[in-house]
């Protein structure tokens, strides 16, 4: 910009450019001030909140609501006390007034890496502070209600309305029109997520030409003057942003809208370009951290695209659409499917003139009588089971996640190919291409290895892979324990590995794991087994002797491949592919704890032992049938629990390190206070999943580094 600026040689242009950039510095700089999390214990408060806004499940819910102590947007946490407490809430359309009492903090940050940030998503739009709630004390009906007020309550009557439709148009209507996805969405529309399609459904661009379309045709049949249905489809286009969820992807959409027509109201032409260049300007001033957001990035550089190709054949046009968003999926969703170029070419189109009035069709149908919706449902479907299937077809590349300069080089040369028509353009390709192959190779074979310990609460997970990827194994896949909850409590089956673990797998470029080793039967540690069956090719899992009689664990391998061995093992067993050795346990059993699986292995230097939960007799088992066994790193047994890590145990490894994995303010109180002193007193460093989330060993041949999510440190060896 600043060469662009310095050939046009325009002085007032060059002033009012410093002077905007100077003003957005300002109005950073104030946002920063402001930012700062407000911490409260104790705290009382009557906050309003609108039903289409409140995401549930089971028995939790959560909601946006402007905090009356401190005046800002706040992320409520709460459970339902009831079902008859939840049907009044979540069957409300009117807004409600809701006294509650909790903690007030700062929104949980990712505790892994490349995991879903709440934080830094909230942050991102201007949300700084979450409530827990710990009792509702009260709730009602608010009295009198604002025109925002009214259009949350028609968005409520709305959502009410589509949930009595069937499941497919339900889906289809809800998230194309008022912006709402409800819990099964994304198990329904998984072709769609595999061939990157979800950006039709988040509500952008071509529903905004809909909707000001339907409004414009509306209002030349009453004969409105042209100046006259501006102004009404400007305040249209207000109620339609506030109905539709109000998004920071959809504000792109709204603002350009606006500045076209605003411009036609002082009868002065605003050229496509202007208004985009005019909507990032207010945007960045408004919502400047937005732009952080995949939505919003996918939003922006996908209306600079049709802009950039408006003159190109359809053809073309897709293409270079769909490479221009490549770098963008890539550094946020980590694959890309070969079929998702063609499958674009040909819904695309479709979308726009069959599926969105389709959709309308089954919307206004329902309304006479719901019977009628059948054949919309069955086109939906037979739509929606088509892009499921083309999705399962082979095509899937993992590329993981390219660093955030090589993703900038990257969209930066698309564009170069995209505007540049001259003779070094086949240069910009072969860039552009061995950029993309080279980023692939670095990330797919690392010269370093690492020693993983994932922050997945109160349970177990642990990554090994060897330098240039030749062995990738997983100790435990962590899990919740479910307790007894009525049916109205369980939320929807969700494998929290698929967005700690599993997440971290694909951004480093892996999807297939060697070696999964099973310590024991209890959920906390193979509870999420079945999220990596799904979602990862798995050549070996391996268990303790015995626990392949055990019926309730061997229910978690259901789906699993014929291609996918289970072997049951003792200290005496040699497991192939494994890197590392079985240290226990030596007679059969039921997979309990005193059954877990104990692991030893040497990774960049240093002498690992990975300890289960196996209790104190088992680590003095241990000891005996092992008696030079020693250790410089430990994953202490059972979470830190005062039955393991027994002090002569302790004593006789010599560990320089203890690696404890356990939640956060879990009702067991691990780590115990009694296994604390005896580390203490053995001089034994802790690094604890609770204050470091995240902890790495990072290692080439012999040495390595210590790094922690939450500390921001690394430590070498």
């Amino acid at each position: 910009m600043a060469i662009r600026l310095g050939l046009l040689q325009n002085i007032k242009l060059i002033i009012v450019v410093l002077g905007a950039g100077l003003l957005f510095i300002i109005t950073v700089k104030l946002t920063v001030a402001n930012d700062l999390p407000i911490e409260k214990a104790n705290c009382h408060e009557s906050i309003k909140i609108y039903p289409d806004m409140i995401v549930s499940d089971g028995d939790r819910f959560h909601t946006l609501a402007v905090s009356p102590d401190t005046g800002r947007k706040t992320v409520y946490y709460a459970r339902f006390q009831s079902l008859e407490q939840k049907q009044r809430i979540t069957g409300s359309s009117r807004p409600l007034i809701l006294t509650v009492t909790g903690e007030q903090q700062a929104i949980n940050e990712a505790t892994n890496i490349n995991q879903f940030d709440m934080r830094a998503f909230y942050h991102h739009q201007k949300v700084y502070d979450m409530f827990s709630v710990s009792e509702i004390e009260s709730l009602r009906p608010l009295m009198h209600e604002s025109i925002a007020d009214r259009i949350h309550d028609f968005r409520s009557r709305f959502n009410h309305y589509c949930r009595g439709l069937p499941k497919m148009l339900r889906i289809y209507a809800m998230g194309l029109i008022s912006g709402n996805r409800e819990s099964n969405f994304f198990e329904e529309m998984t072709g769609a997520q595999q061939l990157g399609l979800l950006h039709i459904f988040s509500i952008s661009g071509m529903h905004v030409y809909y909707f000001l379309t339907v409004i414009d045709r509306l209002l030349t049949m009453l004969g409105l003057g042209k100046k006259f249905k501006i102004v009404i489809k400007l305040a249209c286009l207000a109620g339609y942003y506030l109905f539709s969820g109000g998004t920071p992807s959809l504000l792109r959409a709204v603002l350009t809208a606006a500045i076209v027509m605003l411009g036609q109201l002082v009868e002065i032409k605003v050229s496509p370009l202007a208004a985009l260049s005019l909507t990032l300007m207010i945007h960045l001033f408004l919502l400047p951290e937005a732009m952080f957001m995949m939505s919003v990035q996918l939003s922006y550089g996908l209306a600079f695209g049709l802009i950039a190709v408006s003159k190109r054949s359809f053809l073309k046009q897709t293409v270079l659409l769909n490479l221009l968003s490549l770098p963008i999926l890539l550094f946020h969703l980590y694959e890309w499917h070969v079929l998702s170029l063609a499958v674009n070419l040909m819904v695309l189109p479709l979308f726009g003139s069959t599926i969105f009035p389709l959709v309308l069709l089954g919307l206004g149908l329902g309304l006479i009588n719901p019977q009628l919706t059948g054949p919309v449902e069955w086109l939906l479907r037979t739509f929606n089971d088509g892009l499921n299937l083309v999705g399962r077809l082979p095509g899937m590349i993992l590329f993981g996640k390219p660093p955030v300069l090589i993703a900038l080089l990257m969209f930066g040369l698309t564009l170069i190919v995209i505007i540049h028509l001259g003779k070094k353009l086949k240069i910009c390709w072969a860039a552009l291409i061995g950029l993309y192959l080279g980023t692939f190779i670095w990330i797919h074979y690392p010269l370093h290895g690492e020693v993983t310990m994932f922050d997945v609460g109160q349970g177990d997970s642990f990554l090994i892979r060897t330098p240039f990827n030749r062995s990738v194994t997983l100790i435990d896949t962590g899990g919740k324990p479910i307790f007894n909850q009525q049916k109205w409590q369980r939320g929807t089956e969700n494998y929290q590995a698929a967005r700690i673990s599993i997440n971290y797998l694909k951004s480093i470029g892996i999807s297939q794991i060697d070696s999964i080793c099973i310590s024991h039967q209890d959920a906390d540690h193979c509870g999420d087994l079945q999220a990596f069956i799904r979602e990862m090719r798995i050549k070996q899992i391996v268990i303790p002797l015995g626990m392949q009689q055990n019926t309730n664990f061997m229910k978690r391998l259901a789906g699993k491949t014929p291609e996918t061995l289970v072997l049951p093992v003792n200290d005496e067993s040699r497991v192939s592919g494994l890197p590392l050795t079985v240290l226990h346990p030596y007679l059969s059993g039921k997979g309990e704890n005193g059954d877990s699986e104990v692991l030893s292995g040497r990774f960049g230097g240093l002498n690992w032992l990975f300890m289960g939960d196996l209790d104190q007799p088992g680590e003095m088992a241990t000891l005996q049938r092992h008696p030079g066994l020693k250790a410089d790193v430990i994953k202490v047994g059972h979470h830190g629990s005062r039955t393991s890590s027994n002090p002569q145990f302790i004593s006789q490894i010599q560990p320089r390190l203890a690696l404890i994995s356990a939640g956060r303010n879990n009702r067991y109180h691990h780590p115990n206070e009694e296994t604390l002193v005896t580390l203490s007193k053995a001089h034994v460093k802790i690094l604890n999943t609770q204050k470091s989330g995240m902890v790495r060993y990072v290692y080439r041949n012999n040495t390595g580094c210590f790094q922690t999510k939450l500390e921001l440190k690394g430590e070498s060896k």
